[in-house]
């Protein structure tokens, strides 16, 4: 057996145990991004959605077997740990300068909200919610600099 990995599927073991509420051995397939994000991978949704056509039973059952989420958990913490990590600080705040067209240094919720539902990869409702209830200052502003130092923590 290939003991190299010991301690990284014993970490992966640990986050997926916490979804599999029933001790099946399977989690709910909605809750694979949420484990994936907790193993420091952070995918796009479009990548997401790929990995779990990729571990998914032929037949669709709505959940995932442990060994085919470990394989993929590995494979990504291995050979691609480079791909999907989390953007530094740096990179945070230069995609917001982008954004603020005015070197203002902050933007507005409406303006951040307008380019979360329309551009790129779209945020859903929810996550514009819980975006904006952490990002926005008592003034209506999102200020990025605290922001994105913020986003880039582990």
């Amino acid at each position: 057996a290939d003991d190299s990995n010991v301690a990284l599927k014993l970490k992966i073991r640990q986050a997926f145990t916490i979804f599999d509420r029933e001790a099946r051995n399977a989690c709910d397939v909605r809750e694979v991004g949420t484990i994936i994000r907790s193993l420091n991978v952070f995918p796009t949704e479009k990548q997401l959605q790929l990995w779990i056509i990729q571990i998914e039973e032929e037949e669709p059952t709505g959940f995932i077997v442990y060994e085919k989420f470990e394989a993929l958990a590995v494979r990504l913490m291995t050979e691609e740990a480079t791909s999907h990590k989390r953007n530094t600080e740096d990179e945070i705040l230069a995609a917001f300068q982008a954004l603020d067209d005015e070197n203002k240094g902050y933007l507005d919720q409406d303006t951040l909200m307008r380019f979360m539902t329309t551009m790129g990869e779209k945020f859903s409702p929810d996550e514009v919610k819980e975006m904006l209830s952490a990002a926005v200052d008592v003034d209506g502003k999102v200020h990025y600099e605290d922001f994105a130092e913020l986003l880039s923590e582990d």
